[in-house]
């Protein structure tokens, strides 16, 4: 009895009560989301993201004739990063500490430039400089999911290291065949938003921001852990679930004041999107 009691006092852990406490907190924001009047779904994630996406209506995709929050560029790079952060999840290798071997590693970095130079190429043209070829949100789009693919592969094992006090072996990518394996679940997500149908605006709406919001939240929860001093000392992921819900809220928050700096920017200069 006494050493239960030690054990469930010990420093790192967390109460049941506030874990179900923070789980009706993010039901309730959803719901507000979600059913608050005035404003759509999808107008709510216009504009949460509409302070770090640019969402040119001439880079955009438009599912069932409504435009997605994010331009296409980057509606590939933070669906991909969800949708492969998931998959590894999935997978069993959602605590992989290690990254892939160097050879999918320069793989995944050419996916990267790749945007790279997508990026710069349609920055030229609308600058009317000379440009390499004619830009196309097809070719955003993959460019972006090979980055969402890259990050989430990447960065997995560098927050798994900062969060978890055993060690795990495991590679995010072990291999080619593991690598493979996550390529059709982009494959799916490249032509279901090429399609345009709009059956997948909602579910590739909120995937995309979802992905934004991790990746924030990720920056976020580096430097939270960091200064309270707790790395490397969780077991388990209800211990890590109050620092991650700190680090969203910090990164709706800091989107939201994105938002609005955007929006007096636009204003102050007469320019309308």
């Amino acid at each position: 009895m006494q050493d239960q009691q030690i054990h469930e006092t010990k420093p790192g852990t967390v109460s049941p009560t506030l874990t179900a406490v923070l789980a009706f907190f993010y039901l309730g924001m959803l719901a507000m989301l979600i059913f608050l009047p005035e404003q759509s779904l999808l107008e709510r994630l216009q504009w949460l993201d509409s302070g770090v996406c640019a969402q040119l209506p001439t880079h955009s995709f438009y599912p069932g004739g409504e435009r997605l929050p994010l331009c296409s560029r980057n509606t590939g790079i933070y669906l991909g990063f969800i949708v492969t952060a998931i998959s590894l999840y999935i997978m069993g290798r959602g605590r992989a500490q290690r990254l892939p071997p160097w050879s999918i590693v320069v793989i995944l970095a050419c996916g990267i430039f790749a945007l790279a130079v997508d990026g710069s190429n349609s920055f030229l043209l609308d600058l009317g400089l000379p440009h390499l070829y004619q830009p196309h949100n097809l070719l955003r789009l993959a460019t972006g999911l090979l980055t969402g693919l890259a990050l989430a592969t990447l960065v997995l094992p560098i927050l798994n290291q900062l969060f978890w006090s055993s060690y795990d072996e495991q590679r995010s990518i072990p291999s080619w065949p593991a690598l493979f394996q996550l390529l059709p679940v982009l494959i799916l997500c490249y032509f279901a938003v090429a399609s345009q149908s709009g059956i997948i605006l909602y579910p590739v709406a909120l995937l995309s921001t979802i992905g934004l919001l991790t990746v924030i939240s990720s920056v976020n929860i580096i430097i939270i852990i960091a200064l309270s001093k707790r790395e490397q000392s969780f077991m388990r992921y209800r211990e890590l679930f109050p620092f991650f819900s700190l680090a969203l809220l910090c990164a709706i928050g800091e989107m939201l004041i994105l938002a609005q700096l955007k929006l007096m920017f636009l204003h102050t200069f007469g320019i309308t999107m």
